[in-house]
């Protein structure tokens, strides 16, 4: 993936781990899913996850894209960001559903259109304001 642009430092394409710089200049270091199996695994399985940390869920152009908590252990907040890397809609302190069959689980699905999804530890964007609109910055 190459970034580049207003706001936005090219990233190395065969990275696995992006820094994404929040309005309030906060870094997350997130972990990149860039592929199918990337993205159906997710933080599916994980115990925790460290309050700067974060999967980055990169998509191959606009759309909807829908998540659930299949396999999740934590509480996260669920971010969906446009092609120039502004905010487009955020679900907030998604808790997992134990014991839930899988093809009943609630689905979080944008309205509106993004190409990228940041998960991170519930709490994360309230405790930084993050709001639609706000734009991140990627660096590598």
């Amino acid at each position: 993936m190459s970034l580049s642009g207003c706001g936005r430092s090219t990233i190395n394409p065969n990275s696995d781990r992006v820094s994404i710089r929040l309005p309030d200049r906060y870094l997350i270091k997130a972990e990149v899913a860039d592929t199918a199996s990337e993205r159906e695994q997710g933080l599916s399985g994980r115990s925790s996850l460290a309050a700067d940390a974060g999967m980055w869920f990169v998509f191959d152009q606009m759309g909807r894209y829908p998540f659930w908590m299949i396999d999740m252990n934590f509480s996260i907040d669920i971010i969906w960001v446009d092609d120039a890397l502004r905010v487009v809609e955020i679900d907030r302190n998604i808790s997992p559903e134990p014991g839930v069959a899988p093809t009943h689980l609630k689905r979080y699905v944008n309205q509106f259109p993004a190409r990228y999804v940041l998960e991170v530890p519930s709490g994360t964007a309230l405790d930084h304001k993050i709001k639609a609109g706000d734009k991140f910055v990627l660096i590598s």
